[in-house]
């Protein structure tokens, strides 16, 4: 029974080590807490990311969207063809 208690605070006080924050507060920052983000957004990283935020924005339609993103979807096909996995079930069937 004591064994069963001992055990249960050393497992409790692991745990409570592993998410107490021992770090000291980095430079520049009050409590070590980090900084939030500005509220303005992240410029796009893709050719989608930059449909997106120009239909948001109203710079394109709807429709100018749709059409640039089905070119796109044209070119990936063209530059990197999908080819389907090869037909493994044994006994092979008949087509």
């Amino acid at each position: 029974m004591v064994f069963l208690f001992v055990m249960t605070a050393v497992l409790l006080a692991a745990c409570v080590a592993a998410v107490w924050p021992w770090s000291e507060p980095s430079p520049g920052t009050e409590d070590g807490r980090d900084q939030p983000e500005p509220a303005g957004e992240a410029p796009p990283e893709s050719l989608e990311g930059v449909l997106v935020a120009q239909l948001r924005s109203g710079e394109i339609t709807r429709r100018q969207y749709l059409r640039a993103m089905a070119s796109l979807a044209a070119r990936d096909d063209e530059r990197h063809p999908l080819a389907p996995p090869p037909d493994t079930r044994w006994p092979p069937t008949e087509a």
